[in-house]
């Protein structure tokens, strides 16, 4: 891919000063790594919260296949901040995310090593054991995408809330999905009656929680907007459309790769061995 999200103009009806004030060149980066997952369409504004926030201590609580993670820290990596990343995960999966095995680890780690290892720490421990090894007061960035139930979220944010700065922000990941026993969206209710928020509905949703009293303008003014209804629709078309670009193009490269595949298996046997045509010719 390449480094700008060229592909994907902001859609009509957009205010110059929306454009201003909640869209950068960073908005319209492309993620590096691509794999699938249920974050790809907030990379963007991933992306913009990184450079407008500028944090000093980033936690992640739930990793996985490191999506999320990897976007932050390419943001951080690319605008040459001071930011120390910590990705806590058992990397064992859980009844929403599914279980898998050591691979899913394994690559996370190559990846984390062999791109951002000077400021970014795999953390390989539950939530609770992570949170003994920070500082109150210390993270500027949290972002919560652990198990969905009601009682695991409330359990997370509660654990870390006297860990958080005074110019801290919380992400909580799908705020907009109410089935099964996903609790987000209650707690996420709860929440945003005691704090500044914004809420994105796209991609299983997305709250940003302001925890801190000291937040960046740009983070303020994000806020701020959430109580102009149409200040607030159009923030969310415009991240709706740059992140519904990206997973186009992921999904688009996969089908892509799996039709190479298949088309290489197809070939496979009407290929005869080297060793069979050499038996043949004595």
């Amino acid at each position: 891919m390449s480094e700008t999200n060229e592909a994907s103009p902001p859609p009509d009806g957009i205010d110059d000063a929306i454009l201003r004030t909640f869209v950068s060149p960073s908005s319209r980066w492309l993620p590096r790594r691509t794999v699938l997952s249920a974050w790809l369409e907030h990379a963007p504004f991933a992306f913009w919260l990184v450079e407008v926030s500028r944090p000093r201590v980033l936690v992640e609580l739930g990793v996985h296949n490191g999506f999320s993670y990897f976007a932050f820290c390419q943001a951080i990596q690319q605008l040459r901040l001071g930011t120390r990343c910590y990705a806590v995960d058992t990397w064992k999966g859980d009844e929403h995310a599914g279980f898998y095995g050591e691979e899913v680890f394994e690559d996370v780690r190559a990846y984390n090593d062999q791109f951002y290892s000077a400021f970014s720490a795999l953390m390989r421990t539950t939530f609770n054991d992570a949170a003994r090894h920070f500082i109150d007061g210390t993270v500027d960035l949290l972002h919560i995408d652990g198990r969905h139930r009601y009682e695991d979220v409330k359990g997370d944010f509660e654990t870390w809330r006297p860990r958080l700065s005074n110019r801290s922000i919380v992400l909580f990941h799908d705020t907009n999905i109410r089935r099964l026993d996903f609790g987000v969206y209650r707690l996420w209710d709860e929440l945003r009656a005691e704090y500044p928020y914004f809420e994105f509905h796209h991609g299983a949703g997305l709250g940003v929680l302001g925890t801190g009293t000291n937040l960046p303008d740009a983070v303020r003014a994000l806020f701020e907007a959430a109580g102009n209804e149409s200040a607030t629709a159009q923030i969310r078309r415009l991240y709706g459309r740059l992140g519904a670009t990206i997973s186009a193009q992921f999904f688009a490269q996969d089908r892509a790769a799996q039709s190479a595949k298949q088309e290489a298996a197809m070939d496979a046997p009407r290929r005869e061995p080297e060793s069979f045509k050499s038996a043949n010719r004595r």
